[in-house]
């Protein structure tokens, strides 16, 4: 009898521990997960990244813009954050690029097939991308605790007024399904691209796509930097914060990237976070930057989307 209250408890606590490991369920069983493109996602016609400096032409191919207008305006948007496209009728950002927005702004274009901002159709060494692609946002979705408490749950969901037409240029990012849910990645390297816009009110952008390499750290480092304004927690990712290492290449609101092999022959591009903020001053401060953790809000994403 003790032996077979021995092999229950042994049961139990396998059990357990089997519950602790999965903390998320698997998105691929969701009912809306095969609204995400499995077969093309994450993947790209070319396969070099220089870290730090311009990105190649068609990189990445799910890099968005936000552009932003003013009441009655008949100026170009202005474009001050990025996102992510995940589907053919949705993109995904941070909360704070769509909400409390400056200046009356409203968000008014979503830009596809960007590279250099100057030049369209852009082209390198011979090759033209198609040119860029504009939509307007159909449903703007914020995450309803987004700020409480302050900087948490910094996510939002755009619907755009029709489909995207895939290309060589424009495609979505693979989003985390299985193990990956419960990956940290700690120590391990992941990947921002942008224009370099951090601040909605100062930018200085670059013109040209720029990328850069950041390992991802404890959320320790982001807790002893930031304690004085955010309570960093375990929805959020800290990246970066290396000396030398300019954490500010990706535009607020944009992906967190990692390529990975999940049950696939070859490797393709996550999305595992959003840019959400960092420290004011980059590239001289050795500040981490602080990212919406994508496995906490994969139900949430699916929750809001519809065919």
């Amino acid at each position: 009898e003790t032996a077979m209250l021995g092999q229950k408890a042994f049961i139990f606590i396998s059990l357990l521990t089997t519950i602790n490991a999965r903390t998320h369920k698997d998105p691929a069983l969701h009912p809306k997960w095969s609204l995400f493109d499995d077969e093309v996602c994450g993947t790209r016609e070319i396969d070099r990244i220089i870290g730090g400096k311009d990105a190649e032409l068609g990189s990445f191919p799910w890099i968005v813009r936000i552009g932003y207008i003013t009441p009655n305006s008949t100026k170009e948007p202005m474009f001050r954050c990025g996102a992510v496209l995940v589907s053919k009728l949705y993109v995904v950002s941070a909360a704070h690029c769509v909400t409390n927005l400056p200046f009356h702004l409203t968000v008014g274009a979503i830009r596809l097939g960007e590279h250099n901002t100057m030049t369209d159709p852009d082209c390198e060494n011979d090759v033209c991308a198609d040119p860029v692609q504009d939509y307007r946002p159909a449903q703007i979705i914020a995450h309803d605790n987004y700020g409480n408490p302050s900087f948490k749950n910094d996510i939002s969901l755009i619907r755009l007024d029709r489909p995207v037409k895939f290309t060589d240029y424009v495609k979505p990012i693979c989003m985390i399904r299985g193990e990956q849910m419960d990956k940290q990645y700690i120590g391990e390297t992941s990947e921002v691209a942008g224009w370099g816009i951090y601040d909605i009110e100062n930018p200085k952008p670059s013109v040209i796509l720029q990328t850069i390499k950041l390992p991802i750290v404890e959320n320790e480092k982001c807790v002893d930097a930031f304690k004085k304004h955010a309570d960093i927690g375990p929805t959020q990712m800290c990246v970066g914060g290396m000396i030398g290492e300019d954490s500010c290449g990706g535009d607020s609101g944009g992906p967190l990237m990692k390529v990975d092999v999940v049950g696939r022959k070859e490797p393709r591009y996550y999305l595992i976070g959003i840019v959400s903020f960092g420290a004011k001053r980059c590239g001289a401060s050795t500040m981490p930057g602080v990212y919406t953790r994508i496995a906490n809000y994969m139900n949430w994403i699916m929750d809001h989307m519809h065919p």
